[in-house]
């Protein structure tokens, strides 16, 4: 059978897009293999060492996450976290949820006072046992500096800002940086990937990061977190559900499952521009819903991202589920 001249045309332009889709991948998978950071899964600090010269001059750190249920998106938040605090004098640990869940573990880290493992199990998928990790390290860190030194946990969210979703992030962003203000200590953000980018060329809205670098400029420093599959926690009726899931062939966390190590941190500052390009990581709700992908300009809108192939759901509080 003869194929028309424009149908010829037509497929010879499908293997170019194919050829050029191919090379561009293989050269963003040689350039991670070759300058990506390697992660492990212990709780070694000194592989962070990398992240003081990445962070110099930067005084607002945004922990992002692509689920609020995933264990090695926790588990590498304490990690970092202990680092920041003990090489880096951070000393401000903002979340992504309202002050008043988040002031009774303020007050155990100050004092002593109350039990983290009952006002976790009231917080939904923060009910964690690296969050509860969290606290009982910073309750020692703590107890011996004086008040002008220690840690503290603010809280960002409110939840008078829930019932206007395309508005709270703004809202989260006003308030953070009015209690920054207040003692002006070098923060660490723990939210969600989706409220923590910057640039948000590809979204509908402007993100909390959006605002956070439009007051704070090149202070801000979003690092996100994404994975390609695995199981995660999410509520239904607020109750932990778990899911299996995987990211489609055609994402940037599909690329990044292709590279040589398991888990790493990588750069985005010095990255080709195949990498640099308008891509998809996964996003996983709260809820179990559709889309479970965010679309993101890296370099854009996150400095960096931690990559872990496989992960796994959130491990709830010993006892509390």
């Amino acid at each position: 059978m003869k194929l028309s001249s424009s149908i010829l045309t037509f497929f010879l332009f499908l293997s170019t897009i194919h050829t050029f889709r191919a090379d561009a991948q293989d050269n963003s998978l040689d350039w991670i293999d070759k300058n990506a950071h390697p992660i492990s899964t212990d709780t070694t600090q000194n592989e962070l060492s990398f992240l003081s010269e990445k962070l110099k001059g930067k005084t607002i750190v945004g922990l992002g996450e692509a689920s609020h249920g995933t264990q090695e998106f926790f588990f590498q938040k304490r990690k970092i976290i202990q680092y920041l605090v003990t090489r880096e004098n951070f000393r401000t640990i903002g979340f992504e949820s309202p002050a008043n869940f988040i002031e009774p573990l303020n007050k155990y880290i100050q004092s002593g006072e109350g039990n983290p493992k009952i006002t976790l199990s009231s917080i939904g998928l923060y009910n964690a046992d690296e969050i509860l990790k969290l606290c009982e390290w910073l309750r020692q860190f703590n107890a011996s500096r004086p008040a002008g030194k220690r840690v503290k946990m603010i809280g960002f969210d409110d939840e008078a800002f829930w019932g206007d979703p395309l508005g709270r992030d703004e809202s989260m962003a006003e308030k953070f940086i009015a209690l920054q203000k207040t003692d002006q200590h070098k923060s660490i953000l723990w939210s969600h990937n989706l409220h923590l980018a910057k640039d948000t060329t590809m979204a509908q809205y402007k993100a909390m990061g959006f605002h956070l670098k439009a007051h704070y400029g090149r202070q801000y420093y979003a690092l996100g977190m994404d994975t390609y599959a695995g199981s995660v926690h999410v509520l239904n009726g607020g109750q932990f559900e778990s899911h299996d899931f995987k990211g489609p062939e055609n994402s940037l966390s599909a690329v990044f499952s292709k590279a040589k190590p398991d888990a790493f941190f990588v750069d985005f500052i010095d990255a080709p521009a195949a990498l640099k390009s308008a891509k998809d990581i996964t996003n996983i709700y709260s809820n179990w819903k559709e889309p479970r992908v965010l679309p993101i300009v890296p370099g854009s809108d996150f400095d960096a991202l931690i990559f872990i192939r496989e992960t796994t759901a959130s491990k709830p509080c010993a006892g509390s589920r």
